[in-house]
């Protein structure tokens, strides 16, 4: 698995097409972090939603990345389907804890070293469970699913919409909220944290089974 992911980082990096979320992420922190004198939590609020898009945006480019063809030879390669599609999203995450990990280094050295190390745990982990949901709503979103990029383009960004915004779904809101009022209870964490980790494995589990069927 470990060579899968490294070839599929290959591949996203040749391809160019993670230039545009990655910069638009590392522009936002910018923006964000120029005068950083409030709380910590807060400011996560912004960057965790904005990982769900990016994370979401990720997703999508590496699954399109390869053609009809190169595909068939990687999944021939690579064994099943299923073992590409996992690569596929375990390299979304490590892309995604990579940008997690700037973001709240970056807010420290911007606050001047003021954060504890219990709100930049809980930055981090509330990035990564946004990612998390990010990549389980773009996977039946991709290409592998929705066969135009317009269609594509529209599911997902409604559901990105539905999952941050609706409150009564306890999904990305709930953590969202809490970071945006500074207070995130552990109870709360733990909970976004199983809720994301099921989604992503309900999300990748049932792409794999629509793949297999389709091929």
């Amino acid at each position: 698995m470990t060579a899968l992911i490294g070839y599929r980082l290959a591949e996203l990096g040749h391809s160019q097409r993670y230039l545009p979320p990655v910069l638009l992420h590392i522009g936002l922190i910018a923006v964000l972090y120029s005068d950083n004198t409030g709380p910590a939590l807060p400011g996560f609020a912004v960057t965790a939603a904005a990982l769900l898009v990016v994370s979401g945006w990720l997703t999508i480019a590496l699954v399109d990345v390869e053609d009809v063809v190169q595909r068939t030879i990687t999944r021939a390669h690579a064994s099943s389907a299923q073992r590409v599609l996992v690569g596929t999203v375990l390299t979304v995450l490590c892309c995604a804890a990579g940008l997690s990990a700037l973001t709240v280094a970056w807010s420290q050295v911007s606050s001047g070293f003021a954060y504890s190390a219990a709100d930049l745990g809980t930055g981090l982990l509330g990035n990564l469970v946004c990612a998390a949901f990010g990549i389980a709503i773009a996977l039946p979103c991709s290409g592998l699913v929705v066969r135009r990029i317009g269609y594509t383009a529209i599911a997902a960004a409604a559901l990105f919409a539905v999952v941050l915004l609706v409150e009564q779904l306890p999904l990305a809101h709930p953590v969202v909220f809490a970071l945006s009022a500074g207070t995130v209870p552990p109870a709360l964490l733990v909970q976004s944290t199983l809720t994301a980790l099921v989604a992503l494995v309900a999300s990748t589990l049932g792409v794999s089974a629509w793949v297999v069927r389709r091929s």
